[in-house]
């Protein structure tokens, strides 16, 4: 017997739950073994990179697996399970936030705001994504395909908005994160010459403008496929 939605619910939700928060801690244990000849590499910023992939990845892989097996008839396997798997996952990030911090700050150093805006559209396709699944999830039977999809687009857009925030933040943060400044350009009271301390104001509003445009464009898009797809299986299971 398939389970029903609020049970499918509750495992996804779980999932990520449990995913990310173990997540985001192994990815920043993990972190702290990943020591570069730079003290950016291996210090705080490499340490809160290795968090954030961490819980974000752990809770969307955790979220993905308890979604599918819940699917299959087993909410409590797939809440435990998707949580499991979503941990390992974000805390194998942890092995890569080094080089990630390095990345990023060399190809945004000198420009925050464009760091801003990649961050924006990251967080905001992250929890756009999220954010068009759960509106599938708890969509009542028999509502039009249509207005659920437009109604994840708006969804979308005003979470991706928030989340843009943080992410325009995060990146334009890391972005001037330079190697002069070892302790982030939060470094207060130890500030060095040439590290800004403050918030970069533009990196807010990058984030935000970008953050609800690709959140929108990913909840749309998710729920067409969620809806798409659960179509298609109920035809083939009538046609059985």
């Amino acid at each position: 017997m398939v389970p029903g939605p609020a049970r499918r619910v509750w495992a996804v939700a779980f999932a990520a739950l449990l995913g990310g928060v173990a997540g985001g801690f192994l990815g920043a244990s993990v972190s702290l073994y990943s020591y570069g000849s730079q003290p950016i590499d291996g210090g705080d910023v490499a340490i809160f990179v290795g968090s954030l992939l961490g819980a974000l990845v752990g809770a969307s892989v955790a979220a993905a697996a308890a979604y599918g097996l819940a699917r299959a008839g087993g909410p409590a396997v797939g809440a435990v399970a998707g949580a499991i798997v979503g941990a390992g996952v974000g805390g194998a990030l942890g092995l890569f936030a080094e080089n990630f911090a390095s990345d990023w700050v060399s190809a945004y150093g000198g420009n925050p705001l464009l760091g801003a805006l990649v961050g924006g559209g990251v967080a905001g396709a992250v929890f756009g994504t999220a954010a068009g699944a759960v509106v599938c999830a708890v969509r009542p039977p028999g509502s039009k395909i249509k207005r659920v999809v437009q109604f994840a687009g708006l969804a979308g857009s005003v979470v991706g908005l928030f989340a843009g925030i943080g992410g325009g933040s995060v990146g334009a943060s890391l972005a001037e994160a330079a190697s002069v400044c070892p302790n982030g350009y939060f470094a207060f009271p130890r500030v060095v010459s040439g590290c800004d301390a403050g918030v970069l104001q533009g990196s807010l509003l990058f984030g935000m403008w970008v953050g609800a445009v690709v959140g929108a464009i990913a909840a749309l898009a998710t729920a067409e496929i969620l809806t798409l797809i659960e179509t298609r299986g109920r035809s083939f299971r009538n046609d059985l």
